[in-house]
């Protein structure tokens, strides 16, 4: 299904082209590949009016924004990893945040990797990988950088888990934080690039919105008295719901001034809500940056943009925060895909999509071969034919829960033993409850359904599952 978007131009990236000839041939197709840190799809592209975004939404204008991609691993180190190879996670490997993809899966290589062996110049800034020397030698330029997080050292003062405050918020111009002098090196970079003899491969990761939530204080106040809880912030008593879809959300706790039990006072719940937000905004606006320096210099013809965020975050649907887990506020992440000579430019996609699909697409988009260890399906074909279809599911895993997300919106989790023996299980239908209120696994209209779903998530688990 497609929606066809406005074309309403904004004016940090007006320049990019809305319309591309399909006839157009390029050659040196280069990549840019941007990479956002626990960033959802509370985006006014995917359906939300809350948060201010023009950049990321004008991208989306221009591009294809899928509205339905689910990252594999709901963590950075594991999402970017499975991502980066076009790996799926296996029995025992892709399991954390701190994962390094060349330890994990010796025998893979990786984007950059490939891309490098085939000519490319790669470079990277920011974060891409978890750990910036994973497949250190893929990348012809590696950026090093380390910039202080606060700009108050009363808020950056550690605790005994090493951590300061959750949250900063200071009248201070936008590269006082890492993320805007990230960005305006990245601007030089680009430059330099421009006049380099090979394509390029270039890569960028912004570190917000991950916590600690800090932005300056004019992106605070776009947010100020608008904050609400979401409606599932409290389950109604019959949710249904396995206790172990449920985490303590530690990553949170480790902060100063988060309580280690129990839920968060409402208040100080909406002052992350608003800072998560905040850095949203900020973020955007670096991007917006970035976009202009890529228009100036008329990279936008002959260069594939593929913006994404490693996972989705939870702001306390479900009573959680972080992510590690299987609902789909930290399953479902934002992907733009704007390819100048994509017949369908300017359209949202609904069809299933995941991670693992990325690292086949580039090489489609860009001409050159797919590697065989790419477990995922080119998404070219919903780059330009209307009536393209996916493959029709999504598996994602966190742990020991496995889950199946498919085009008929039932979303269905089972969790394994050892012995791949179900220990309990889960469905939710998005069609009738988007919010994951209540599952409905025993409920008996379902059975069928969820027998052959549990087959299915088994057969497209991964062709090398139990290798690792």
């Amino acid at each position: 299904m497609r929606n066809i978007n406005i074309k309403v131009t904004l004016p940090l990236i007006a320049g990019l082209p809305f319309v591309a000839s399909a006839q157009q041939s390029v050659e040196k197709k280069n990549v840019l590949l941007i990479y956002f840190d626990d960033l959802r799809t509370e985006l006014n592209c995917f359906g939300d009016s809350s948060i201010i975004s023009p950049n990321i939404d004008q991208l989306a204008k221009q591009g294809v924004a899928f509205q339905r991609a689910y990252c594999n691993i709901p963590v950075s180190g594991a999402s970017r990893a499975s991502l980066l190879t076009g790996t799926r996670p296996t029995r025992n490997t892709f399991m954390t945040a701190k994962i390094y993809a060349e330890k994990d899966k010796k025998d893979k290589i990786a984007l950059n990797d490939y891309l490098k062996s085939l000519g490319y110049h790669t470079e990277v800034r920011g974060k891409v990988f978890h750990h910036a020397d994973d497949h250190e030698e893929g990348w012809t330029v590696r950026h090093k950088d380390s910039y202080p997080a606060y700009m108050n050292d009363k808020n950056g003062k550690k605790n005994e888990k090493g951590k300061g405050m959750p949250y900063e918020c200071m009248d201070v111009p936008d590269e006082a934080y890492p993320d805007g002098l990230r960005v305006r090196e990245a601007v030089k970079d680009l430059e330099r690039l421009k006049n380099n003899d090979a394509p390029f491969f270039y890569a960028f990761g912004f570190a917000k919105p991950h916590l600690p939530f800090i932005a300056p204080k004019k992106y605070w106040d776009l947010y100020e008295g608008k904050v609400q809880l979401p409606d599932n912030y409290v389950l109604p008593d019959n949710h249904n719901i396995p206790a172990r879809a449920f985490h303590r959300w530690g990553e949170l706790r480790n902060y100063v001034g988060i309580p280690q039990e129990g839920p968060l006072p409402a208040d100080y719940a909406k002052k992350l809500i608003q800072g998560y937000r905040a850095c949203v905004t900020y973020v955007d606006a670096q991007l917006g940056i970035l976009l202009d320096k890529v228009r100036e210099l008329g990279l936008d013809k002959n260069t594939l943009i593929v913006l994404v965020g490693d996972h989705g975050w939870s702001l306390g649907e479900h009573g959680l925060w972080c992510k590690h887990t299987i609902f789909e506020t930290m399953l479902r992440a934002p992907l733009i895909i704007y390819d100048y000579g994509s017949k369908l430019n300017g359209t949202d996609c609904d069809e299933v999509v995941e991670f693992v699909d990325v690292f086949p697409t580039i090489c489609d988009a860009i001409g050159v071969k797919i590697p065989e260890q790419a477990e995922g399906q080119s998404l070219c074909g919903l780059l330009n034919d209307e009536n393209a279809k996916s493959k029709g599911y999504a598996v994602c895993r966190w742990m020991q829960g496995y889950t199946l997300v498919t085009d008929d919106n039932l979303f269905y989790t089972e969790w394994w033993n050892g012995k791949d023996e179900i220990e309990e299980c889960m469905l939710f239908d998005h069609n009738n409850d988007p919010d994951e209120n209540f599952n409905v696994v025993t409920n008996e209209k379902y059975a069928m359904r969820v027998r052959e779903m549990g087959k299915q998530l088994k057969e497209c688990r991964g062709r090398e599952f139990d290798k690792y």
